[in-house]
């Protein structure tokens, strides 16, 4: 077996992408699986994506009996690929591109790792002003900008990658929260020496998590960085909110900071939300989360 397209859904039934897929790796004329792994999504969007995928033979798919979280679904898709090399994608990803599996498959190379890069839409949807300037400003990187630190730029939504690679270096199941398990995999390949190489191959993002829902994920992301402080601690030091979070303790200043940002809570939130929300004060919003969870602790 040549290639595995393994992709990871919850609660999304991945149709117009299945589609294109398969169509672009009939093209190619290889012989190829198409793997998809529900997250323990509920029964009634399970019995959806079930009807959806029933007329494509090539499709394998497997239901996840619960939520087990990012890390362990790509985890499960590599143990079950045959493929030499794997394409793995989440299932809201979109493409546009008539050449987006070739693109990757012709410079496939051992024990390296293929990233193509992201675009996401010219406006945002109402609502989701604070996603897509996120995605905007802090995520989507040109392939000059993404190559002059290869390891940082590692995205998981969608990537290329040598099979045996995989079984060496496999996401840390253990962080089960959301947020960060991109960069986690990044640092791994590094330490295995595992090359990463860039290309301009872009998957679509829709970016369109509505505000609310963002800051909500965004805290969660909270609880990720203080996993990575405790259970790897030789990577804390590569993430910004957590060396700040560290010099505030060496001065004796996080209770300072976090009353000062409790006062300006409210104002913080309610920019967040508006439609032209800052960075800056939603990197204060992170903050201040962060300190939250190390007082209630």
């Amino acid at each position: 077996m040549e290639l595995t397209i393994a992709i990871l859904v919850f609660r999304y039934s991945p149709v117009k992408l299945v589609q294109e897929i398969l169509e672009q790796c009939r093209r190619l004329e290889i012989n190829f699986e198409v793997l998809i792994y529900d997250d323990g999504s509920e029964v009634v969007w399970q019995e959806q994506l079930k009807g959806d995928m029933s007329s494509f033979p090539e499709v394998f798919l497997e239901l996840g009996a619960e939520n087990k979280g990012r890390a362990a679904g790509r985890n499960f898709l590599g143990r079950k690929a045959l493929g030499e090399y794997i394409l793995m994608m989440d299932g809201d990803s979109q493409i546009d591109s008539p050449h987006f599996v070739n693109d990757f498959f012709r410079v496939r190379k051992a024990n390296t790792t293929v990233i193509g890069g992201l675009i996401t839409s010219e406006k945002p949807l109402p609502g989701a002003e604070l996603r897509w300037k996120y995605a905007q400003e802090r995520e989507i990187q040109s392939l000059d900008q993404r190559k002059v630190d290869p390891y940082a730029h590692f995205k998981t939504g969608c990537f290329f990658i040598d099979r045996r690679v995989f079984e060496k270096v496999q996401f840390a199941e253990a962080l089960r929260t959301y947020g960060y398990e991109d960069n986690l995999f990044g640092f791994e390949l590094k330490k295995a020496g595992v090359s990463v190489l860039h290309i301009q191959n872009p998957m679509f993002h829709a970016a369109d998590d509505r505000s609310l829902a963002f800051l909500a994920k965004s805290e969660e992301a909270m609880e990720s960085l203080l996993w990575i402080d405790e259970h790897r601690p030789d990577w804390a030091t590569k993430f910004k909110l957590l060396r700040l979070r560290a010099s505030l303790r060496k001065w004796k200043l996080s209770k300072v900071v976090f009353s000062l940002l409790n006062l300006m809570e409210s104002s913080i939130r309610s920019s967040l939300e508006g439609p032209s929300p800052s960075l800056w004060r939603f990197d204060l919003f992170r903050l201040h989360r962060l300190l939250l969870l190390d007082f209630q602790d």
